[in-house]
């Protein structure tokens, strides 16, 4: 993918698209993530996955939302 940076409101053309000069085109500008968002990024979907290692210790157990109200509400008498 290209990376080209833009000086002075110009953004130069790597070599191999040099064929492109003076051919009239249209330019999506996307700013490059720094290194600390890609990081917050990455550890944002590992503790998703931490989150969901978890989920198996609910597998073939009957627990349901009337379930865990029954037991959350019950009648002390």
């Amino acid at each position: 993918m290209l990376s080209p940076t833009v000086n002075n409101g110009v953004i130069n053309l790597p070599s191999n698209q040099q064929s492109w000069n003076g051919k009239k085109i249209k330019v999506i500008l996307l700013e490059e993530a720094s290194s600390e968002v890609t990081e917050l990024a990455s550890n944002a979907a590992t503790s998703e996955t931490d989150f969901f290692s978890y989920a198996g210790i609910w597998e073939d157990r009957n627990i349901n939302q009337e379930s865990i109200r029954a037991k959350a509400w019950r009648d002390n008498k």
